[in-house]
């Protein structure tokens, strides 16, 4: 007995749709070793046989084939159902589990061969079938109440309607009523599963993308935290214990300036003023290491001293405009600012000779926003990062870095000709990073 055209050419389609999820799903335990894709495998590769058994049977009404097509869809639909426990990590494996195992071989043989009423035999096994795809569908729905995610969502959905379909074969399929379409709904039921399976891959890709970003995160934030830590360990040796020994030597030097003579007097005074260079180039030092005023007083008062400080040591004018109060931001983020700033003024003096440079510090909804910009010769953003440190720009790289370490970004805005735009911005305290 041959198989009608239509069929077959629909059993031939399905039979290559579920290949093809075969083989997708030993790639993806191939190459990850996760023991779901594995069974995932095992569970189509129980699926194709089935298809080959009941094309074996319809061939050759040989009722062996038969018996074998009902005991391999029965395993298929358990080795789906244990494929979702293994995913959701629903339940270990039980005894008593073997049992299920067992039924499908065990009531295959008492309705092939020992019953005649077609609906006795086909009840237990449907019912078997479907509620076993029922289960399947309820743990994926599970899963995603506790996980989000469109693969869970699709599987969910694709078991959920594979069980209620499966309660119409004493009805219509082995009636021959659904021929071809039965065979089309249960192609678009594994390509709705092999859907959820790329979907939930996407999904954990996703999570585990988003997990190693705040790793990363984390593990800059800490990087930021510790050079400023040791900026600030830095600058206050130098103050409390360099400074001070220089201070003592001015204060001795003065003291011997009283007791010598002339000739002499104007050599210590000429060493006093040494001191007194050293002690200024001291204090700037210790200042660019860690501003005392950023620890002291805040962020907002740092930040004039420093415009203050420019102004006086290169003769141009920052027009600077923030409000009276601006939004709280962490630490971290309040050194990300000052030496932002510190850096774009830098480059203005080395970069450009235009005498202003415009300076901008406000509250941009949960963020602090600062924006830096001057009407000098511009640069190609377009270029890479590393052509533009080898052209001078050094300090733009690690701008973008101690930005993003506490989540916040970099923008820079410019083109030959038409000056430089650089805006910072930094999340505020208790506002979540983009």
């Amino acid at each position: 007995m041959g198989l009608p055209l239509a069929e077959l050419d629909a059993a031939i389609l399905q039979a290559v749709i579920t290949l093809l999820v075969l083989l997708l799903c030993l790639g993806l335990w191939l190459r990850t070793r996760r023991p779901y894709f594995g069974w995932w495998a095992v569970a189509w590769a129980f699926y194709l046989a089935r298809l080959g058994a009941i094309g074996a049977f319809l061939g050759t009404n040989v009722p062996v084939w038969l018996y074998w097509h009902q005991v391999i869809t029965g395993w298929t639909a358990l080795a789906l159902l244990w494929t979702s426990f293994v995913f959701a990590r629903a339940t270990p494996w039980r005894r008593w589990y073997l049992l299920l195992v067992l039924f499908p071989p065990f009531w295959s043989w008492i309705a092939i061969y020992r019953l005649q009423n077609f609906f006795l035999a086909a009840g237990p096994a449907v019912a078997f079938l479907s509620a076993a795809t029922l289960v399947t569908g309820v743990v994926f729905l599970r899963y995603r109440r506790r996980h989000p995610s469109g693969g869970a969502t699709v599987l969910a959905a694709t078991f959920l309607l594979w069980a209620v379909h499966h309660l119409d074969y004493p009805i219509l399929r082995a009636r021959g009523v659904w021929t071809p379409w039965g065979y089309y709904l249960d192609i678009l039921f594994t390509l709705g599963v092999g859907a959820g399976i790329l979907l939930l891959v996407n999904h954990e890709l996703n999570e585990r993308l988003l997990s190693r970003t705040a790793e990363l995160e984390h593990l800059s934030r800490r990087m930021v935290r510790q050079h400023e830590e040791e900026r600030r360990r830095l600058s206050l040796a130098l103050h409390d214990e360099t400074a001070q020994v220089l201070a003592s030597l001015k204060m001795q030097l003065g003291s011997v300036a009283e007791r010598v003579e002339a000739p002499l007097r104007d050599r210590v005074e000429r060493a006093m003023t040494l001191v007194d260079t050293s002690l200024r180039g001291l204090r700037d030092v210790t200042n660019a290491l860690r501003p005392a005023l950023l620890d002291d007083l805040g962020l907002l008062p740092a930040l004039r001293s420093l415009i203050a400080e420019f102004e006086a040591q290169h003769h141009r004018r920052v027009e600077f405009a923030a409000p009276a109060a601006i939004p709280v931001v962490s630490e971290e983020a309040e050194v990300v600012v000052y030496r932002a700033l510190q850096e774009g003024l830098s480059n203005f003096a080395r970069h450009t000779s235009e005498p202003v440079v415009r300076v901008l510090l406000r509250g941009e909804g949960r963020a602090l926003r600062l924006e830096i910009a001057d009407a000098g010769p511009g640069f190609d953003v377009s270029s890479s990062l590393g052509r533009l440190e080898a052209g001078g720009h050094l300090g733009l790289t690690g701008m973008r870095e101690r930005a993003a370490a506490v989540g916040g970004h970099v923008e820079i805005e410019s083109a030959p000709g038409t000056g430089v735009r650089l805006v910072i911005e930094v999340p505020a305290e208790g506002a979540r990073a983009p």
